[in-house]
């Protein structure tokens, strides 16, 4: 018989999470239902438990703040993460606390079987399995759809929307055999997840990465697929960041790629510039000169090149940074704009990444703008207004950089630009913080509604970025902004 303790804030959801447990295995009985971490520690000080599946967030004090404490102060307990989303940060906290499993809500008779069979495994009679889950091999995945965010949050990112949670969980169930699983994780970017699969041998291990990245690729957009085989399960949480410098490294715009570190080096070599200081000088002297004919020619040839030559995002980066400082040191008085501000420029162009030759009219329109802005200001502020209003009008639909540019017939860096410059925020942020506005009055005319509900009504397809989003805005998960803790 294995005692258990519910830790959850919302007493239908904690009743229905018993009632899986207990109807999933005679074995399991919930002793205890918590409302929130710090009432859980109360009763762990004075009383002994097997298992705790407890929350994420909740307040007074957090599910991962309650799974740190146990870690610490109670070893011999297993702890298990309920979540409603799926979250890279929540999970690199719960590896480290060393918690047994990840699940997401809503939580199912079947997910609770498989769960006890393993948590049985483990415990068993006397409390000590041959093979710990946190000493089990896994691979560690990242994978993104279209060019990755180096920073920020706003560019409209074409890959925002392609990856869907359930069809990425019925995939993966339906490739692993009965003794392997798997979590995946939201990363802060939405065009990027994460994934631990649990496999005992190397060769699944490929197979299931292989066999992920063939289902993914050959879509709308190309995707990247980073993994490492052969990690510890307590040692998976390190090699997402690991991960994610290889796929800075490795990310070419135009090509799906499977890469597996195992298999690279460590070290990423030089390769040859496919452009001279002759290059960079000219192309400079044409933006200083406002000859927008000879801006395109040079830069159109060395983008070719650069595309040939299977140049990555971060190397198509730092040639873009080198024309700008370039600029900057020859021309110091023509730069009217800073550095700063136009690295950032290069940096979202890049993440709207969808053809070569929307991003060339992208770059094209950022370095004419060098010298001076091309400008009639009351057109620009009309622009600007028009887009506002766009954005009001279709809060509610899937809005991308794309959707700007056919709208309104300018390139979506040009919009972008326009509209910040204007506003103050650029469009990606206005419809953010619209939208969240919009959701707050919702939640104060009506406190019950599901988050789910309340994402879809104000244009999110995924509940976990609405409440990112929420949280980033107001301070408050949505489900603190309705019940804040006393």
């Amino acid at each position: 018989m294995f005692k258990v303790m519910v830790v959850e804030d919302e007493p239908p959801i904690a009743r229905s999470v018993r009632n899986a447990i207990e109807n999933a295995d005679a074995d399991f009985t919930v002793a205890k239902i918590c409302r929130n971490g710090r009432e859980a520690v109360e009763t762990l000080e004075t009383e002994d438990y097997d298992i705790v599946f407890t929350d994420i967030r909740m307040p007074i004090m957090t599910g991962l703040e309650l799974a740190g404490w146990i870690y610490k102060n109670k070893p011999g307990i297993m702890t298990v993460i309920l979540s409603g989303y799926s979250d890279f940060e929540y999970a690199k906290k719960a590896l480290a606390y060393k918690v047994f499993d990840y699940i997401l809500k809503p939580v199912s008779k079947e997910k609770i079987s498989e769960l006890a069979e393993r948590i049985r495994s483990e415990l068993g009679a006397k409390r000590s399995a041959e093979h710990p889950a946190e000493d089990r091999d896994t691979a560690v995945v990242l994978a993104c759809a279209g060019a990755y965010l180096l920073y920020g949050s706003e560019a409209f990112l074409p890959g925002a929307n392609f990856w869907s949670d359930d069809e990425i969980s019925r995939f993966m169930e339906g490739i692993l055999k009965d003794d392997e699983s798997f979590v995946f994780f939201n990363s802060n970017i939405p065009s990027e997840r994460y994934i631990v699969i649990q496999c005992d041998s190397p060769e699944r291990q490929d197979h299931a990465a292989c066999a992920f990245y063939e289902r993914f690729c050959g879509g709308e957009l190309p995707i990247t697929v980073v993994y490492r085989r052969s990690v510890r399960f307590r040692d998976a949480a390190k090699s997402f960041n690991r991960l994610r410098e290889h796929l800075i490294k490795s990310l070419i715009l135009d090509c799906s790629q499977l890469i597996c570190v195992n298999d690279t080096l460590d070290t990423f070599g030089e390769i040859a510039a496919p452009y001279s200081k002759s290059d960079i000088e000219s192309l400079t002297a044409a933006i200083k000169n406002g000859d927008g004919n000879e801006v395109r020619t040079r830069f159109s040839k060395i983008l070719s090149d650069m595309r040939d030559s299977r140049f990555t995002q971060e190397e198509i980066n730092g040639f873009l940074n080198v024309v700008l400082d370039t600029y900057a040191l020859n021309y110091p008085q023509a730069m009217q704009r800073k550095n700063t501000s136009v690295k950032h420029e290069f940096v979202n162009a890049l993440a709207s990444f969808t053809s070569y030759d929307a991003f060339f009219d992208d770059i094209v329109s950022i370095l004419m703008t060098l010298r001076r802005d091309v400008v009639v200001s009351d057109r620009n502020a009309k622009l600007a207004d028009s887009v506002e209003e766009y954005l009001k009008a279709n809060y509610n639909k899937d809005i991308t950089g794309k959707t700007l540019a056919r709208e309104f017939g300018f390139v979506p860096s040009y919009i972008s630009r326009i509209f910040k410059r204007n506003k103050g925020v650029s469009p990606n942020e206005f419809l953010s913080r619209y939208r969240i506005g919009l959701a707050r009055k919702m939640l104060d005319e009506d406190p019950d509604m599901k988050i789910k509900e309340l994402a879809l009504n104000v244009g999110f397809k995924e509940p976990y970025y609405f409440s990112k989003t929420f949280k980033r805005e107001t301070g408050l998960w949505p489900t603190e902004y309705v019940r804040p803790a006393e």
